[in-house]
């Protein structure tokens, strides 16, 4: 199972709930990379093979800094981003994909809909 870097805006419910379903995670405030730009992350999580786990849009602009697969992105559009749905998102989206066949890709996960952007 891939690695996740886990963005400072996802709850520690949602962190505890990953960690539940057996995702090797680190959260950015785990690291010295609390409060960084988006991009500082993102050279983190690619320097170190972790996909990054966010609530952050911009994040769609970060990946487009990385070539070939060497960034992958997962935003979660949950409104509101309450923990419980936070949560529902993630795990109807962890039915319909397999983490490992869409490492390096930008992921849009909604309730209802997973988009994958290469």
């Amino acid at each position: 199972m891939p690695r996740i870097l886990v963005d400072e805006n996802v709850p520690r419910d949602v962190q505890e709930w990953l960690v539940k379903r057996g995702f090797d995670i680190t959260s950015v405030t785990e690291t010295q990379l609390r409060g960084a730009k988006d991009q500082a992350i993102g050279n983190y999580a690619a320097k170190n093979k972790l996909a990054v786990l966010t609530l952050d849009n911009h994040f769609s602009q970060v990946y487009r800094f990385f070539k070939g697969n060497q960034l992958t992105v997962i935003i979660i559009k949950a409104k509101p981003a309450t923990p419980v749905n936070i949560i529902q998102t993630l795990d109807n989206a962890q039915k319909r994909i397999n983490l490992k066949e869409v490492t390096g890709k930008l992921l849009i996960i909604s309730k209802k809909k997973v988009r994958v952007i290469t």
